[in-house]
């Protein structure tokens, strides 16, 4: 396969595959990993955005060889397929017309709120595809803080709960949890438009929070989700002792 790739490490308790439509992304997440794994500095990232090369062309015919395989494709890791360059670009929207031509499973991971919306009618009705949107904030001012220039909470709540209505399967990554108080908050809150949760732990940063006791935090999470009778993932960051 040339864009269509297997995940590796973290990346896989996401999705078995994966591809990204864009170089960069300018929601200019602070906790964001992927300027460094590929190799590019932070504001770098944010500001030199372009579709990958021939990513419709190299995209068509990955499908075309994966045809039959039930393994789902993620759209994205080290970018968002909402970000505003779609607006004009239509990357993303013609990406999901080529997965499901070719009757392939996929998922949606974004930042972008209502940005989305104008595929939805696209994903409506085709059950191998699902729409997700990483949350993790209450506070719109921490928002504003850790994710400049993503949408806000309110466009991506009015996003999943859309996608929900049209009868879309939702998820939310509830990741990268930086205070555990508002994501257990945003579970309160959207508990009945959201079908999936997959939550997991801020690492690796100088500010994330300090003295969260994350085995409390997870006992209580899983409890919360229990309730909601959606289904849930905890990411190994929050069940391995050794990440506490």
């Amino acid at each position: 396969m040339q864009v269509i790739y297997k995940s590796k490490g973290k990346a896989q308790e996401y999705a078995p595959l994966a591809v990204n439509l864009y170089h960069g992304c300018s929601h200019g997440c602070l906790y964001c990993y992927a300027p460094k794994v590929v190799g590019r500095n932070h504001d770098d990232f944010g500001s030199c955005i372009r579709p990958v090369e021939n990513i419709l062309e190299l995209l068509e015919q990955d499908a075309s060889s994966l045809v039959g395989d039930d393994r789902e494709i993620m759209m994205s890791f080290e970018t968002d397929p909402y970000q505003p360059i779609e607006i004009t670009k239509n990357i993303t929207h013609n990406a999901i017309q080529i997965l499901k031509r070719h009757n392939l499973r996929f998922t949606l991971l974004t930042k972008g709120g209502m940005r989305a919306a104008r595929d939805f009618d696209l994903l409506e009705g085709y059950e191998k595809a699902s729409f997700g949107s990483t949350l993790v904030f209450i506070k719109q001012k921490d928002a504003d803080y850790w994710e400049p220039h993503a949408a806000s909470i309110a466009d991506r709540f009015e996003a999943i709960s859309l996608a929900h209505s049209k009868k879309i399967r939702t998820w939310v990554s509830l990741e990268p949890v930086i205070y555990p108080d508002q994501a257990l908050e945003v579970i309160e809150r959207l508990q009945n438009v959201v079908d999936h949760w997959k939550v997991g732990k801020i690492n690796y940063h100088e500010k994330q929070e300090a003295g969260v006791d994350w085995s409390q935090f997870q006992k209580k999470v899983a409890t919360v989700l229990k309730n909601t009778g959606a289904s849930y993932y905890l990411k190994k960051s929050l069940t391995d002792q050794s990440g506490n």
